[in-house]
């Protein structure tokens, strides 16, 4: 095992296991007497050839009978016990791990997901755990075990003969040779199929979330073959790994069988010599299978080891990972806010070397509609999500009521925030449990008041199940617009001083999202409210319009003004009516 991986081992005992220390210390002493239940078999058939055979005396053989029997069913029970406080120890040291990595996923910032696949994360927080499950529960018990007979085997080989025993542990040299012949490839081989596997989980991932594109394009035999490929390449990865932990096993039982010839040719010298009776020989044999048995499962197990070494420096990994955005020592809570957003020089790039933003300045009085216009790419949506920080700026400040937004707690500032996303997310469940999501203790009034004012609520009504209806996961059994409206409400039900739109009546129909704008005139009376829309007839009465262009301010003003300026506003205003236009007079036409 790499340094590094033996660093990650130890700090997952100290920080995971070492809680369950009286546990573990219990489970030390069932082992022990599980060793001491098998390790006397021997013992016992040497008293039965050399004692009680040639005594002809038949009483003997009901002791025997009772030491193996005795000795079998303590060995039972002793191992029953085991089971269960490793497997006890073992689920609870897991749901702590999966338990931790869940909470510190929930810290870390956006830009961390930014640069993962989904199927990356949820390997490691499954199939990476479920490895160290495995080993917990039922590596631990083969390996101590394992090493606890062998250290005492040994000993007692020697007591019998110690040129017996010399000769038994001449193969160890040999077992150690092989391992490292073996490890390092079944190590890197190890690694690439859990690479292999986070790239499957990610593709499976993505391609099920987009299956209605897949079938759009009746790409499902594309996809199928694609996806093959990734398959038989895993299994390219899993057949070398197998054959490389078969052969190691395979010469680490040769070896074996070497020494185990070996101590019956020299121990059969013994015998004929009389230096050792038949017991004592048979005795010594069969303690090699409690020497080699062992070291051959120590060496198959080895593969195991790379693979849960791996999965503890890639769940290690991502707890060493800080969030990128972090609350300042004594950070503010805001208990009230005015609402008012002041732009300074402000300047941001998802990168170092690359720059979204340039020099924003931008003064928002409280109450204020904002229209954040441009073409795809200007940065109207990397500009609002600077106000929640999801994301630092590079340079210059941003504040909210004169207060700079790095001095506030983040939980404190997202609070009076309300944020309606251009890509509706709801989660499995009801509708109820995704309009109260911001907001669990608000009241039935509240949550149907939201609801109305979403223009949802007649919708919710006529369902059989009303608020209580299940929507599906990602709320596949909504519409576009049904999902929008609800990810209105949701927004709505926390009641923000600061509300943020971000093209959300884009997949609404002409009469809903008139409907919804004149409700939003009302609701955004007592709010700040940003809103971007690529349909500009939809933010013609917004107190201040402001257009960017490759991550600049390039206008400002109302819709007159900047109509007035006959600038970049002006021709995308006149294109986009006049398209419109085109479009009624062709509806007009197929009537």
């Amino acid at each position: 095992m790499p340094r590094h991986s033996t660093k990650n081992f130890v700090r997952l005992v100290n920080i995971f296991v070492k809680p369950y220390w009286a546990r573990i210390l219990l489970a030390t002493g069932l082992m022990f007497l599980l060793t001491a239940s098998t390790i006397p078999l021997p013992l016992i058939i040497k008293y039965l050839v050399d004692d009680v055979l040639p005594s002809h005396r038949k009483e003997l053989l009901l002791v025997v009978f009772g030491m193996v029997f005795g000795a079998a069913l303590l060995g039972r029970l002793v191992y029953l016990a085991l089971r269960y406080v490793i497997i006890y120890t073992g689920e609870k040291v897991i749901f702590q791990i999966r338990s931790q990595f869940y909470r510190h996923l929930q810290r870390l910032s956006l830009s961390y997901f930014d640069h993962k696949q989904t199927g990356e994360i949820m390997s490691r927080v499954i199939n990476d755990v479920y490895i160290i499950q495995h080993m917990l529960e039922s590596g631990f018990i083969t390996i101590l075990t394992d090493l606890l007979t062998l250290v005492i085997v040994i000993g007692i080989m020697f007591h019998f003969n110690w040129r017996l025993a010399l000769i038994t542990i001449t193969v160890l040299p040999l077992y150690a040779a092989n391992h490292e012949v073996f490890v390092r490839r079944i190590r890197r081989t190890g690694r690439a199929i859990r690479r292999k596997i986070e790239e499957i989980v990610g593709s499976l991932e993505e391609r099920i979330s987009g299956v209605k594109v897949v079938k759009s394009f009746a790409k499902e035999e594309y996809e199928s073959k694609s996806f093959i490929e990734k398959l038989k390449e895993n299994y390219r990865l899993n057949m070398r790994l197998g054959i490389l932990s078969s052969s190691l096993s395979s010469i680490a039982g040769v070896l074996s069988g070497f020494g185990a010839a070996l101590v019956l040719w020299y121990g059969g010298r013994l015998v004929l010599e009389g230096v050792m009776t038949v017991g004592s020989l048979l005795a010594f044999y069969s303690y090699t299978s409690y020497v080699y048995g062992p070291l051959v499962r120590l060496v198959q197990i080895n593969a195991t080891i790379q693979w849960v070494s791996a999965a503890i420096d890639r769940i290690f990994e991502t707890l060493d990972l800080q969030p990128t955005i972090k609350d300042m020592p004594n950070a503010l809570e805001l208990d009230k806010i005015q609402g008012e957003i002041r732009f300074e020089k402000v300047s941001f790039g998802y990168t170092p070397d690359t720059t979204v933003l340039h020099e924003i300045d931008l003064e928002v009085k409280p109450g204020m509609v904002v229209a954040i216009v441009g073409p795809s790419g200007a940065g109207k949506t990397t500009l609002i999500s600077l106000i929640p920080r999801f994301y630092d700026v590079t340079s210059g400040t941003i504040t909210i009521d004169g207060v700079d937004i790095r001095r506030i707690k983040q939980a404190s500032l997202r609070k009076h925030i309300g944020i309606v996303p251009q890509e509706t997310i709801l989660f499995s469940g009801t509708i109820r449990e995704n309009i109260l999501y911001g907001r669990r203790k608000a009241t039935e009034e509240e949550i149907i008041a939201a609801a109305k004012a979403a223009n949802i609520h007649n919708f919710i009504s006529s369902l059989p199940d009303g608020y209580d209806s299940i929507i599906g996961e990602k709320g596949t059994k909504l519409s576009v617009g049904q999902k929008q409206r609800i990810s209105i409400a949701r927004a709505l039900l926390t009641n923000p001083k600061i509300l943020i739109l971000d093209d959300c009546t884009s997949a609404l129909d002409s009469k809903t999202e008139a409907q919804l704008q004149e409700t939003l005139r009302t609701l955004r009376k007592s709010r700040t409210t940003f809103v971007i829309a690529h349909r500009l007839s939809t933010i013609m009465d917004a107190d201040l319009i402001v257009v960017l262009n490759e991550g600049r301010i390039i206008e400002r003003g109302t819709h007159e003004e900047l109509l007035d300026q006959k600038g970049f506003y002006s021709r995308l205003y006149y294109q986009q009516f006049k398209a419109e236009l085109e479009s009624e007079k062709g509806n007009v036409r197929t009537k």
